[in-house]
């Protein structure tokens, strides 16, 4: 197990001046946020050749820095029912592939998509894993795991929802874990509920939450790291632990990073 950071906690710096950030602030990896929209690397302009790839790879390997995860949402909701989304999809998710292996990435985090009133939920659920399942077998051969995270509005928000999943795609995607998602709803339990996700988790995301609040301050949320570092260890957990507090919170994420490495999170 080894700490890691997330690009999104420098989210408007571009991504040379963000890894120069991390790595000035100690640590050692990072997670490249690569959500359309949002983060340092967008998709669909991957795609479309709009920004170049063999450059993001050099700025990657100038870094220094170790590449623990890929995190990333395409421009298309992967269970989108319009019959154009699929090539869409695809056409993003190859070049980020390929970028994400020659960078040394082992984990590539995949937003399932949330539920779409046109389909119905069920229905929702399964173009999902329908999904999921098709970028595997175009993820064949490149030696990055894939992985869901069980998000805040996905169709897998729920720990049950979120465990059938994966039963039906380990060990080829895992789970990337994060417990603001679970924390954040009202209707679901103690943290120690979902502890069977873990048994599949490949990655982990981390940030303070509170009931209502997918990102808390570090005075202010209810996470329990203790017991999510104690039961990592407990199952011999190797990958990363990513702090993912979203931009100008670096001094929240940085409490974090001391509160993991005091509960034995190795810098």
């Amino acid at each position: 197990m080894y700490l890691s950071c997330s690009t999104c906690v420098h989210g408007d710096l571009d991504l040379r001046d963000a890894l120069d950030r991390i790595d000035a602030l100690g640590f050692s990896a990072f997670d490249l946020f690569a959500l359309e929209n949002m983060g340092q690397v967008w998709p669909s302009r991957l795609a479309a050749g709009d920004v170049d790839s063999a450059a993001i790879a050099r700025t990657i390997r100038d870094s220094g820095l170790r590449v623990s995860s890929f995190n990333c949402g395409f421009s298309r909701a992967l269970n989108d029912p319009d019959s154009s989304a699929r090539d869409q999809v695809e056409a993003e998710f190859t070049p980020l592939l390929e970028l994400a292996a020659s960078a040394g990435c082992s984990v590539f985090t995949v937003q399932t998509g949330g539920y779409d009133n046109t389909i119905g939920r069920v229905e929702s659920f399964d173009r999902s894993l329908e999904g999921l399942q098709r970028l595997v077998a175009l993820g064949q051969g490149s030696g990055v795991q894939l992985s869901f995270e069980p998000h805040w509005g996905a169709v897998v928000e729920k720990p049950a929802d979120a465990l059938y999943m994966v039963k039906r795609l380990w060990p080829d995607v895992g789970i990337t874990y994060d417990p603001s998602h679970f924390v954040m709803q009202t209707d679901i339990g103690p943290l120690a509920d979902t502890e069977p996700l873990l048994e599949y988790t490949v990655h982990v995301h981390v940030r303070n939450a509170s009931p209502g609040k997918m990102q808390a301050s570090m005075d202010e949320g209810v996470v329990d790291f203790a017991w999510l570092v104690r039961s990592l260890q407990e199952r011999g957990y190797e990958g990363a632990v990513a702090i993912e507090y979203l931009e100008s919170a670096e001094a929240d994420a940085m409490k974090l990073r001391d509160e993991l490495v005091s509960l034995g999170v190795p810098a």
